[in-house]
């Protein structure tokens, strides 16, 4: 694992040396937006020294197989759809959507990776079409994927996040003796601190949507691959693991639709990690240092996802508690939302 890190780091090193030295990988638009805090360009192609780190780490994999080699092949498709955004930033959503699907049907049909239970019977019933199996998974892993991307707003937040999940997934592999998953989950959190340290908490530089979206698949896949070679572990344990990331989502979308009367797919500043920015984090503590204070976002987000991380690892293979827990999170969620949105938290400015 110490390989996959050195790797990384010593890519991500390389990219922040390029972009300051020689202007290498900027985009003057990068500023432009509502979701942007950062005043000055920075580049977004941070996600090639997770894939990279990744990629290379599997080759030394004593138990390389084929199905590793379908594993990298699937990401394909989204990460470089990604990139090519973080590059020209004009590609529609339908089409990252489409090549998304693709890299989801590569991972249905030569890995079975699919979510075809939930542990009810009525579910289970019309989850027994492969048909709707096939469509299902498409519609949890893409919202997998999107949700991953739209958390990565703030230094650290999606990185840090997503190490906190792969540790957990290692933490239960390692319980239930499966080594090849906890090599995965391993190397993958491995290669994302790699990136980590170049990205929290100066933002020298960021993940991008082909690294969002190449760690979003891979962590759902590994967490479904955990899931299928071992019985005991439910897809609720997945579920929970990510719920974060996805409440976030289903959050917005019903903000905004059905709130705000505007369309889901239209940036807002209303995310929560915006609104802790913004109301709670104390910027004169930091001079008003804006890079610092965006930095300081993102653990009152870790701490919020630990909400959901801490059970999952606990009840790995209680389906009725992993439910209950679920619930939990999505009640304080909200709660804290809400009491943010009414100035109800008292905090100094």
């Amino acid at each position: 694992m110490l390989f996959n890190f050195i790797l990384s780091a010593t890519m991500a090193w390389m990219i922040v040396y390029l972009s300051s030295t020689y202007l290498w990988f900027l985009n003057e638009a990068d500023t432009q937006g509502v979701q942007k805090f950062h005043q000055v360009p920075v580049p977004r192609i941070g996600g090639i020294t997770v894939f990279i780190g990744f990629s290379l780490g599997l080759w030394f994999l004593d138990n390389y197989s084929e199905v590793l080699l379908v594993l990298w092949l699937s990401s394909l498709p989204l990460f470089f759809i990604g990139i090519y955004e973080d590059l020209k930033a004009n590609v529609s959503p339908l089409i990252r959507f489409l090549f998304i699907s693709l890299s989801i049907l590569i991972a249905f049909i030569w890995m079975d990776i699919k979510v075809d239970t939930l542990g009810f019977e009525l579910t289970d019933y019309f989850l027994s079409s492969p048909m709707v199996v096939l469509l299902f998974t498409v519609l949890v892993l893409a919202g997998v994927v999107n949700a991953v991307n739209i958390i990565d707003g703030y230094n650290g937040l999606m990185a840090g996040y997503s190490i906190l999940v792969l540790f957990a997934i290692a933490y239960v592999a390692n319980i239930l003796g499966d080594s090849l998953i906890l090599q995965l989950s391993l190397m993958l959190g491995s290669s994302l601190m790699g990136f980590f340290i170049f990205n929290f908490p100066f933002g020298k530089l960021f993940m991008g949507d082909g690294g969002a979206y190449f760690v979003g698949f891979m962590m759902a896949i590994i967490g479904l691959m955990l899931s299928t070679r071992n019985e005991e572990v439910s897809h609720w344990f997945i579920l929970l693991l990510f719920i974060y990331p996805l409440y976030e989502t289903v959050f917005s979308i019903y903000r905004k639709k059905i709130v705000r009367g505007t369309s889901p797919s239209q940036p807002d500043g209303y995310h929560l990690h915006m609104l802790i920015y913004k109301r709670l984090v104390k910027c004169k503590t930091f001079k008003n240092n804006k890079i610092m204070c965006n930095s300081v976002t993102s653990p009152f987000l870790w701490a919020l996802s630990l909400v959901g991380i801490i059970p999952a690892i606990i009840w790995f293979d209680n389906q009725t508690m992993l439910i209950v827990w679920a619930f939990v999170f999505m009640a304080i969620y909200t709660i804290i939302y809400r009491r943010i949105v009414h100035f109800k938290f008292k905090f100094k400015k």
